[in-house]
């Protein structure tokens, strides 16, 4: 599988899971400081409790993807598995998007028996972009795990080289070699490579990325992966109904200005924004 094709399987409605505030991996590419320092002077809930996800997730019709994913790493919060099987129990399509930091050997058997939309597992780089110091000989045991157990729809993405002592373990066939992000929606200033000149006027998000939105600790879900800096916050599912979300002021403002409205959007310095042409 491509890149592309593997962008191509992450269409439709999908609501992104951010069980816990602030990652230990440290990608460079990654604001998860910014994220970590912003949410934090919203709300005091660092993890996102099994009893929340479940009564946010009780407002999200079964047709909606949950995907475990985010601003963070999701297995730093120890009930990820569990949040993952309720979500799977419910009905939802599942996708995991993790480097596998913080899951254990008991929590990869639970997984086994569950099947999946996209399993794709963040290999550590060489060093240039993560902290390598978290591949320990239990983290090499449980990826060996990982490639040995028979996972649905289970894909390998590494941006940059991949980890020495990772190289002779995971396929070549299900590697996908990507670089990493240019600029986070501008929310960071990332010195490898120079965030995009803003777009004016009437802009569209190929990806569709406004319904890709992001629920964080407190129950908050903010505009997409791209909001670090919560700059679009639609609602919060602990009081609100999914389908309030793209109902507010917030989600209708959004939609104005990618028609062309004036007014602060995050998507104008994305780069994965396009301008909307004539032509659309």
């Amino acid at each position: 599988m491509t890149l592309q094709e593997l962008r191509s399987t992450i269409g439709g409605r999908i609501l992104e899971v951010t069980t816990t505030t602030g990652c230990v991996v440290g990608c460079s590419y990654c604001q998860q400081d910014k994220f970590a320092e912003r949410q934090r002077t919203i709300s005091d809930v660092k993890h996102l409790s099994l009893q929340d996800f479940k009564r946010c997730l009780a407002r999200v019709p079964a047709a909606i993807d949950i995907s475990f994913s985010g601003y963070s790493e999701p297995w730093l919060n120890p009930a990820c598995t569990e949040m993952v099987e309720h979500a799977y129990a419910c009905g939802h399509g599942v996708r995991i998007f993790t480097s596998l930091v913080g899951m254990n050997g008991r929590d990869l058997r639970r997984l086994r028996a569950l099947q999946f939309r996209v399993f794709l597992v963040h290999v550590f780089d060489d060093g240039t972009h993560m902290d390598s110091g978290l591949v320990t000989s239990n983290y090499v045991d449980l990826m060996r795990q990982l490639v040995d157990a028979d996972i649905s729809s289970l894909l390998f993405i590494v941006m940059g080289e991949v980890h020495p002592a990772l190289v002779d373990i995971i396929p070549d066939e299900a590697l996908l070699r990507s670089r990493p992000p240019r600029s986070r929606a501008g929310s960071g200033e990332l010195k490898m490579v120079e965030a995009r000149q803003q777009l004016l006027g009437a802009l569209t998000c190929p990806d569709e990325r406004q319904y890709r939105n992001v629920l964080l600790p407190n129950g908050d879900v903010t505009f997409c992966c791209m909001d670090f800096e919560r700059r679009h916050v639609l609602g919060n599912l602990l009081r609100d109904r999914y389908k309030d979300l793209f109902e507010g002021a917030t989600f209708c403002n959004i939609a104005d200005r990618m028609n062309g409205a004036e007014g602060f959007l995050l998507c104008r310095s994305c780069e994965f924004a396009e301008p909307l042409t004539s032509e659309r």
